[in-house]
């Protein structure tokens, strides 16, 4: 299993220096799989997210490729709602958590299918308000905190739609955020319950070192429209998975 566990990572870590999900969407359904009550699946996850997005961070700093302006504006909020989600998710049943889960990732379907070809042409008029970054970043860190998915999976998609952002860079931003909330969630939940399994989510963090630079190169060599249909084919296998393993 520790083997499962580790190729898992490396996968998730390509898709999340690829799509800016964090990796999440991989590591909560194999650590429920693998046996773990769903809560701890959940802040086992955002402990290897955290160094997985980490790792991609750093690639794309290295390469001048973070916007870090726009990092902060969605980062302070996410760090401030993840504990929250954190308590929240503890005080809520399993089964109900993988449910929200996988209505999470087929509601990210419909907002990253709305409007693809804004994808490579956004609106440069616009000018995002403080309450939309504040909105998109504290979703992300919600659902960091309730869904251990680091948040990803919701600042990729809204700022496509509320900030008129590529997917490229909405990626590349959106994994630096990954890293702030999904710390902010390993707090939370260390604080509010203290049930992480150290010796996997460090595992998982390792194995996505492996991955996400290898997505993130690979995110400058696809079409915005390829990285999007990725996006969109992982989340709908996630969610089968999931909704197979909560209804057998």
């Amino acid at each position: 299993m520790l083997i499962l566990e580790f190729l898992t990572a490396i996968a998730a870590g390509l898709l999340a220096g690829l799509t800016g999900g964090g990796g999440g969407m991989f590591f909560v359904p194999v650590l429920i799989f693998a046996g773990l009550p769903v809560v701890q699946a959940l802040e086992t996850s955002n402990l290897g997210i955290l160094i997985t997005s980490a790792s991609g961070t750093l690639t794309n700093a290295r390469n001048g490729l973070v916007p870090w302006r726009r990092v902060l504006w969605l980062g302070i909020p996410a760090i401030i709602i993840a504990p929250l989600g954190a308590w929240i998710a503890i005080h809520l049943p399993g089964k109900l958590l993988i449910a929200g889960f996988i209505l999470m990732n087929l509601i990210n379907i419909v907002l990253t299918a709305r409007k693809p070809a804004e994808h490579e042409h956004h609106d440069q008029g616009k000018v995002p308000t403080a309450l939309e970054y504040a909105a998109t970043g504290g979703s992300g860190g919600l659902l960091a905190g309730l869904f251990g998915i680091g948040g990803g999976l919701i600042v990729v998609p809204l700022q496509i739609l509320w900030l008129s952002t590529p997917i490229k860079i909405a990626a590349r931003a959106s994994l630096a955020v990954i890293m702030l909330s999904s710390a902010a969630a390993v707090i939370g939940h260390t604080i509010f319950d203290g049930n992480i399994v150290w010796t996997t989510g460090i595992l998982l963090g390792v194995g996505g070192v492996i991955g996400a630079p290898l997505g993130t190169l690979l995110l400058r060599r696809i079409s915005p429209t390829a990285a999007t249909r990725i996006l969109q084919c992982v989340l709908l296998g996630v969610s089968i998975a999931l909704a197979w393993q909560l209804f057998s």
